[in-house]
């Protein structure tokens, strides 16, 4: 009799316990704080103030406009009230699962799939799996914080375009009259631009179709490229969307965060080779789960680590080609994988090589391969067996889940924890040292920033601290505002233009009145090619001081590289006559303009 319920209440079983399980892990994250670049997508963001300003959302970041317009939605109903915010981060996790679980349903109602042994227990491999990436602790970062959003947005998208085309291509197989597997198509088609006007990850869906296609739908020798094109076309719309808006600065995202070199291409996509085999360690393992790992950068091929690491994925992917004609379920997991993790885990440098959010959409294959396995390895008989450790290892993955959510819940905790796990990194005690401003507690930011710069300039081979010189300027009476004008400056020397300018801005905060913060912020935004900015803050300078020489020319170089010539002509003049000395090539630059515009 419970046999039967459960049979005629498959479906609402499913939800309702990915709903029940998925609440509980969650449930201590709906108070949690935002963090760090929530900040500027969110919390400092007047872009998202208004829903009905779509032109200030979609010039804020176009190519993830879908992303943003739902923050927008969330500041309308609850302004920067957290518990909207993770409600919905929960309900897009949670419809994800859901969609893991559908996607694998009709997967195993291919005409390649519906024979074969698995697809005995088709209902049972579909619910774990779902329940796998549902409860999988590494999901926490793309979950619990708030910006992250924008990865499991974007997937739940992936997963539904994929799952609409798939159900589109059944129909068609089954050759009906009727021709609502059209609806189906369009409708992969519409929710495939939402993704990738999501998040620029959802590029390797198109490619995606083409491992799916011949692994599971494919009936004949050839595989029918007619559905697929039209993905690929509106793929075009990412690298448009790109070059029109000019919204993506490729150079820095290439920049080390640690104010290193610029990463090339090669040492990048070297990195990543160990890189991925740290992302398989944390799926099967998820312990010491960390916010910003300080993660070494490959220089060569032939280092062990980087070489052993290649041949191990290697070894990875010619087993699943190997196993393809027997276990393609299992195949398709690993290719998955390696095809979601394309864009982030490549040839295309990102500033941060690591990040464990950029795993929850690699999850997918994960949980599939992990699922097939056990019922591979069970030998098809013992399903009891399988269920019992699929049953432990839900119970293992859950509670940590459950306990990583608390690191996330104040942004101290978690800033701690990652000092504890990265302590030779610079950028957690720069951000801890931001929280202490933000608390007033200045002695222990000063602290904080210090040690970022020591480790800055470990890399660099120096040994230096400036704690004998806080103490001097403390005694003249000076205060933390000049400690922190000396901490902004050395961190703009090594190219920390970020860290620099959140200490200028702190010190115009601390005192509106001062004009050297202007001036050297203006310096700073001029040097990261920010003009726009660079101009106010030297226009505020001007406004402080009319006769500050070093204002005048901050001003007129700003106008210069903007393009605003005669303007930087003007208060070039100005600077000059100040008695300001200037730069002996920016000064021929301006002569050469001087004489064209004498000669017009």
């Amino acid at each position: 009799m419970l046999n039967t319920f459960f049979k005629q209440n498959y479906k609402l079983f499913v939800i309702a316990s990915l709903f029940l399980l998925g609440f509980i892990i969650y449930s201590n994250s709906f108070s949690s704080s935002f963090h760090f670049d929530d900040s500027t997508s969110i919390t400092n963001n007047t872009a998202i103030r208004n829903i009905k300003d779509l032109n200030a959302i979609w010039n804020f970041w176009p190519t993830r406009f879908i992303t943003y317009l739902t923050f927008a939605l969330n500041y309308h109903f609850y302004q920067l009230n957290v518990f909207g915010y993770h409600l919905f981060n929960f309900a897009v996790h949670l419809c994800s699962a859901i969609l893991v679980w559908w996607l694998l349903s009709l997967t195993f109602s291919t005409s390649l799939m519906k024979d074969e042994k698995i697809s005995q227990h088709s209902k049972l491999i579909s619910f774990f799996v779902a329940l796998i990436f549902l409860v999988h602790p590494i999901q926490t970062q793309a979950v619990t914080y708030i910006v992250q959003r924008a990865t499991s947005l974007a997937t739940l998208f992936y997963l539904l375009s994929l799952s609409l085309y798939v159900k589109s291509r059944l129909l068609q197989y089954e050759k009906r009259p009727s021709n609502i597997w059209k609806f189906y198509y369009i409708g992969s088609c519409i929710i495939a631009i939402l993704a990738i006007f999501t998040k620029e990850m959802t590029i390797t869906l198109p490619f995606m179709f083409l491992i799916y296609e011949p692994c599971f739908l494919k009936t004949e020798k050839k595989i029918n490229w007619k559905p697929i094109i039209p993905f690929f076309v509106i793929l075009l719309l990412i690298p448009v969307t790109m070059f029109v808006t000019k919204s993506v600065d490729f150079l820095e995202m290439r920049r080390m965060p640690e104010a290193g070199p610029i990463i090339t291409p090669l040492r990048y996509l070297l990195t990543q080779f160990k890189v991925i085999v740290t992302y398989l360690g944390l799926l099967f393992v998820p312990l010491n789960q960390n916010l910003d790992y300080d993660y070494p950068i490959s220089k060569s091929f032939l280092e062990l680590p980087t070489l052993a690491s290649f041949l191990f994925l290697i070894i990875i992917l010619v087993i699943a080609f190997r196993l393809f004609a027997k276990y393609r379920l299992l195949s398709f997991s690993i290719f998955w994988f390696f095809l979601t993790l394309l864009p982030e885990s490549s040839i295309i440098p990102i500033k941060d090589v690591i990040f464990e959010h950029r795993l929850y959409l690699p999850m997918v294959g994960y949980s599939i391969f992990l699922i097939s396995i056990i019922y591979y390895l069970c030998q098809n008989k013992n399903i009891i067996l399988m269920i019992t450790i699929l049953a432990l290892i839900v119970n293992f993955y859950a509670p940590a889940t459950y306990n990583r959510n608390f690191d996330w819940q104040d942004r101290l905790v978690l800033l701690n924890d990652t000092i504890h796990k990265s302590p030779r990194k610079a950028r957690p005690y720069i951000n801890r040292g931001f929280l202490y401003l933000n608390l007033k507690e200045d002695q222990k930011a000063v602290s904080d920033f210090d040690k970022a710069l020591m480790l800055y300039y470990e890399k660099l081979g120096i040994k230096q601290s400036y704690a004998d010189t806080y103490k001097e300027i403390l005694k003249t009476g000076s205060g933390y505002s000049e400690i922190y004008n000396l901490l902004a400056v050395k961190f703009a020397e090594i190219g920390s233009y970020e860290a620099a300018a959140l200490l200028f801005k702190n010190i115009i905060e601390k005192n509106p009145s001062g004009i050297q913060a202007y001036i050297n912020l203006s310096a700073l935004y001029g040097d990261s090619k920010r003009y726009k900015e660079a101009i106010a803050m030297a226009k505020k300078a001007i406004e402080i001081n009319p006769n500050s020489a070093q204002a005048h020319y901050n001003l007129s170089a700003a106008y210069y590289f903007d393009n605003q010539y005669d303007l930087a002509f003007k208060h070039f003049e100005i600077a000059t006559k100040l008695g300001f000395k200037p730069d002996p090539e920016f000064s021929g630059i301006i002569e050469q303009y001087r004489k064209k515009h004498a000669e017009h």
